[in-house]
């Protein structure tokens, strides 16, 4: 009996490896091609732009990255502070890197949170611990997108309007796509909220759209896609309500994202820096039309699910931005490949060095990793992490004065800082009488 589940282990590694290649072939065929694209009748152009950049704005451009992650780290950082305090800067870098490598190879970025989670534990945090931070990231890091994308819209939309697709000799208006790209960026978010607060609008897409999408064959299982998303329903209350116990913690993390989808999405304005392709207005204006016209980017982008939107991102950045550089394919080409190279290639080897040396404490011997591993993680921890946040919320609503009064009839203080967030009152919080003032 032993032999046959050795077998069955070794083949579900094998095939692991094989998805991993198989991927990382589509990546640079994807590349292969978009780089001839860019470079098809105009090599000399191209490379001379290129070879002719700033060094100074190409030096900046790598700096901005760098802090883009280092922020992504402090992030990290915070949340896992709230469970330990035993937890350094260093390895929250080691778990971003993780995250940007399986980003960079997975389609869609399915492999990227449960990998995360997995180098989590090898740091030494539970397994529940892990899964609950990866969760509480989400739901921040998606509202702040989501607002960030309202406010590109609103900001926009006279340049949404005048956005069009040059698709083999196709030319159509790029406003559907964009529209697309936002509701799929609001429609997970906004569908587990509605599910969540709402029991009648849950039951109709659990059973009646589930239900209608199983017969029509669109769904091979029905059962399992029901049961998949009550888990993100219960999984969005559990730690929703851990955020809200924790307002500061939940309001820094926004603003960091916030200030990260800036620095991040403004790197085409310091590309055309670089070449001196930026348009002629204010440094200003062409700073925030540049993160903006990057926000319309990563929606459509998203659209097509190739392993690091491979192929997809260098397309759709040449018809965004083919206004905002001039309208100059040489120059268009050029600032494409430079971001590109920047934002993708740069990352992917330096996050790929970083998982093939990196050990934490716990071997694990992982090869595969989807968005269904995720959310079998989340099944798993979920009786553990419903408990430590109703204990919390417990705790929380105890009242300043049932505290003072139970610390007025104790001789000492038993009431200790914890990892949810619970506060410590110590000798210093009292005056002459043993009491708070």
């Amino acid at each position: 009996m032993e032999a046959p589940v050795k077998e069955a282990k070794k083949e579900k590694k094998d095939l692991g490896w094989a998805k991993f290649l198989i991927y990382i072939v589509l990546i640079l065929g994807l590349t292969a091609i978009s780089l001839f694209s860019a470079l098809d009748g105009q090599v000399d152009e191209v490379l001379s732009a290129i070879s002719s950049a700033d060094p100074w704005w190409l030096l900046l451009i790598f700096v901005l990255l760098a802090v883009s992650y280092a922020i992504d780290s402090l992030v990290l950082l915070i949340f896992c502070r709230l469970y330990t305090r035993q937890y350094g800067y260093g390895r929250a870098s080691a778990v971003m890197a993780v995250g940007a490598f399986y980003n960079c190879v997975t389609p869609a970025a399915s492999g990227e949170q449960v990998m995360q989670v997995y180098t989590l534990r090898k740091q030494g945090i539970s397994t529940s611990n892990a899964a609950s931070i990866m969760v509480m990231w989400l739901i921040i890091y998606q509202v702040a997108l989501v607002v960030f994308d309202v406010v590109a819209i609103c900001v926009e939309w006279q340049t949404i309007a005048g956005l069009t697709m040059n698709l083999f000799g196709w030319e159509f208006t790029m406003i559907p796509l964009i529209v697309l790209g936002f509701v799929l960026n609001i429609g997970v978010t906004g569908l587990i909220f509605l599910m969540s607060n709402s029991h009648h609008f849950h039951n109709f897409i659990t059973v009646t759209c589930v239900g209608v999408l199983g017969r029509m064959k669109i769904l091979k299982n029905p059962d399992k896609t029901r049961e998949s998303l009550r888990m993100q329903v219960e999984n969005f209350k559990i730690e929703l309500r851990r955020l809200l116990a924790n307002i500061p913690v939940t309001v820094l993390v926004f603003l960091l994202f916030m200030i990260n989808f800036f620095i991040r999405y403004s790197l085409p304005y310091f590309c055309g820096l670089a070449l001196d392709v930026v348009p002629n207005e204010s440094p200003a204006l062409a700073f925030f039309d540049a993160s903006f016209l990057s926000a319309f980017h990563q929606m459509v982008s998203g659209l097509i699910p190739t392993p690091g939107t491979a192929g997809a991102s260098e397309l759709f950045f040449s018809n965004v931005f083919r206004n905002y550089y001039g309208g100059s394919e040489a120059n268009i080409s050029a600032c494409q490949i430079l971001w590109r190279f920047a934002t993708y290639h740069v990352v992917l080897v330096i996050s790929g060095f970083v998982v093939a040396f990196y050990r934490g404490k716990v071997p694990v011997t992982f090869r595969y990793a989807n968005r269904q591993t995720f959310v079998n993680l989340q099944l798993e921890t979920y009786v553990e992490r419903k408990k430590a946040v109703e204990t919390l919320y417990q705790t929380r609503q105890l009242s300043r004065k049932s505290i003072i009064k139970s610390m007025e009839n104790s001789d000492t203080m038993t009431y200790t800082g914890d990892a949810y967030g619970h506060y410590r009152l110590g000798d210093d919080d009292l005056g002459e009488s043993g009491k708070l003032p």
